[in-house]
């Protein structure tokens, strides 16, 4: 492994364990007797830094670099953005917690997913950042939700969505940056590679669990729910362009936690039925190698090399965004695995520009209501690639990414 890389997995293992860095591990690497002296060490620390800020994880880094003899040196232009970073997440906890309790003197009681509840497992729960909190409902009880969040002062993102019509909708405090996304589904119903996944949730509301986080009682998904939901959670943005490596940390230490009241088998077999099992095993291996956690035993007897999905993690920053390309790719990927479903083998070009209705009504608005010209936005499309019109992005490259984050689906099972 690139040296960078290694730091950064050692530093960042750490932090989730509210550890100072070990300078040792560093020295021995590049057999440097005072490490503060060497160039060439300073240079990859740098790097770890930029891979740290691209995974949203610096404050944690900055905590446990801050105190070795060059941490002070390397993460001094950072501090005052960790600290920020860091401030603004808790307040928007603050003001989470604030609306919580308003919902609940309506007699209100949302299932809170990941979040707060994920940030609480944390040394410092506020180093670890959130974007947004979201909250599981009954499709029944939008009305109510909506009307209490205006009155609240939240307003509607999309300002002309359906509320009715929708399984996700996001409100924004404008005042706070506080950003809800509120959920009828865990996943879109309407997709053909996600909708089976709402299967496993169906009851998850029926089921909920109650915890206690800066004294406040909050409802949320069983363990068994959460763990799995985490897991389908990051297979989606793995397909969309990948997930981030605090998302591994997450997982590790949820199951960590909890792993004395996890029903592991239920965990194995649903992971078996939507063939996310090899893919799982590879995400607890990391987490096991490189974060300290134990490896699930249910999930031992599975063989795999977690190398390939780790490199393709590091690359990928959080949620692969950091290539406009990679993220292109993803209709590459959501085709492979559509495909798969029907049976059918997929083209990575085809894929990429012909998509399929649904997928095409953001970009070209007209096809809500024209169904039928389809064909003509497909030739748009077309047109779009071959003139480059977004300099951004080149088509050969994304169906060049696409194939190889195809070729780790195959690795890890997800298709054939």
């Amino acid at each position: 492994m690139i040296l960078y890389k290694k730091l950064f997995l050692e530093s960042l293992c750490n932090a989730i364990h509210g550890e100072k860095y070990n300078l040792s591990i560093g020295c021995d690497i590049e057999k440097e007797n005072v490490y503060k002296t060497s160039k060439e060490i300073k240079k990859e620390w740098h790097k770890v830094i930029k891979l740290a800020k691209d995974h949203r994880v610096l404050p944690l880094l900055v905590e446990t670099l801050w105190d070795s003899s060059f941490g002070k040196s390397i993460c001094n232009p950072y501090l005052l953005e960790a600290k920020a970073t860091t401030k603004l997440q808790a307040q928007r906890t603050a003001d989470f917690l604030m609306l919580y309790d308003f919902l609940v003197g309506k007699g209100l009681s949302p299932v809170v997913m990941k979040g707060i509840i994920i940030r609480s497992l944390y040394p410092n729960p506020e180093q670890r950042t959130s974007v947004d909190e979201d909250l599981l409902i009954s499709h029944e009880e939008i009305p109510l939700y909506h009307k209490v969040f205006l009155d609240y002062g939240l307003e509607l993102v999309h300002k002309n969505e359906n509320i009715n019509r929708t399984y996700e909708i996001s409100y924004l405090d404008r005042n706070s940056g506080l950003y809800l996304e509120l959920h009828t589904r865990c996943f879109p119903p309407d997709s053909e590679v996600f909708a089976l996944l709402n299967n496993f949730f169906s009851n998850s509301i029926r089921n909920k669990e109650y915890v206690t986080i800066y004294g406040k009682k909050i409802a949320t998904l069983s363990k068994t729910d959460h763990l799995l939901f985490m897991l389908c959670h990051i297979f989606k943005h793995f397909l969309y362009g990948g997930f981030g490596i605090r998302q591994v940390c997450d997982i590790g230490l949820f199951s960590s936690k909890y792993l004395s009241q996890i029903d592991w088998v239920y965990i194995r077999n649903s992971c078996e039925k939507v063939n996310i099992e090899r893919f799982s095993a590879a995400v607890f291996r990391i987490a096991e190698r490189y974060f300290g956690f134990t490896m699930p035993s249910e999930f031992k007897h599975l063989e795999v090399d977690e190398s390939n999905l780790l490199e393709d993690i590091l690359t990928g920053g959080l949620y692969g965004v950091n290539d406009i390309n990679r993220a292109h790719s993803s209709t590459i990927t959501l085709e492979a695995v559509a495909k798969q479903k029907k049976g059918k083998k997929s083209f990575a070009l085809f894929a990429a520009i012909f998509l399929p209705l649904r997928s095409m009504e953001g970009k070209y608005p007209y096809l809500k209501n024209h169904t039928w010209l389809l064909p003509v936005a497909w030739c748009q499309r077309v047109f779009h690639y071959i003139l480059r019109k977004d300099k951004n992005i080149d088509p050969l490259a994304s169906v060049r990414i696409g194939n190889e984050r195809v070729a780790l689906l195959r690795e890890y099972g997800l298709i054939s």
